[in-house]
């Protein structure tokens, strides 16, 4: 699966201008979640990420070219328990999976692939709230008082989504990456948007997209994307 790993490398080339913090996966205990989305009211939060009006972005990349070599948490700009204010917030997800057989069945890889987005919808970490809009990639966390009291950070966080991630079938390493930068967070905005047409254009795909090339709107996304244009004339054949 290589649809992905441009976008994997664009993110992490804006990442290497900037100062981050890496923790392993495996050094770290999971933040304690809930079976269910915790409403947090304003009244006992303690923090606001990615609030109006600043930046914040959520997106996940799915990969199988050696990207992710172990599990680990990255961190840019200030952890949880070093923000005073509302900042802009960033969660970006790169897994390695196993080969997800894409050219030999186009529709389990995109099943795969939108059940691993799915996730981010399932991981309730106790005292932070995550508000995704799907439509816009947006990403807002509220953390109650209570958490960062009981010292909540962003390493115990991820790693709590790691260990949700590992429990699907076929997933190896999990990158986390959380960033609180707002300049970094609008640099990476645009990102969201592509991985999102890389994955609504495997979507036409399987729907059966237009044979003449010419004629279709999904063609800069073949032209870009190394491996989609193989897989359109994969599922022709």
């Amino acid at each position: 699966m290589k649809l992905y790993d441009n976008m994997i490398d664009v993110t992490m080339e804006a990442l290497s201008h900037s100062q981050g913090k890496r923790v392993a996966g495996s050094s770290v205990s999971a933040w304690k979640c809930l079976d269910n989305s915790e409403f947090i009211m304003q009244r006992d939060a303690g923090l606001e990420l990615g609030g109006a009006p600043e930046p914040s972005v959520n997106y996940t990349c799915v990969s199988t070219s050696g990207k992710v070599t172990e599990d680990e948490i990255l961190v840019y700009g200030r952890d949880i328990s070093e923000i005073t204010g509302g900042c802009g917030f960033a969660r970006v997800v790169v897994l390695e999976t196993e080969d997800l057989g894409e050219e030999a069945d186009t529709e389990k890889a995109f099943q795969a692939i939108r059940n691993l987005e799915f996730v981010r919808y399932h991981v309730f970490p106790e005292g932070y709230m995550v508000r995704v809009s799907s439509q816009s990639n947006q990403e807002q966390v509220r953390i109650s008082r209570e958490a960062l009291k009981k010292g909540i950070s962003f390493a115990s966080v991820g790693a709590a989504y790691i260990a949700k991630y590992k429990a699907v079938e076929g997933v190896k390493n999990v990158r986390i990456i959380f960033i609180t930068e707002s300049d970094l967070v609008k640099e990476i905005l645009p990102n969201a948007d592509k991985v999102d047409a890389i994955t609504k254009t495997l979507t036409h795909i399987l729907d059966g997209m237009p044979t003449d090339c010419g004629h279709c709107s999904m063609k800069p996304v073949c032209d870009e994307v190394e491996g989609m244009k193989e897989l359109h004339l994969g599922k022709k054949h």
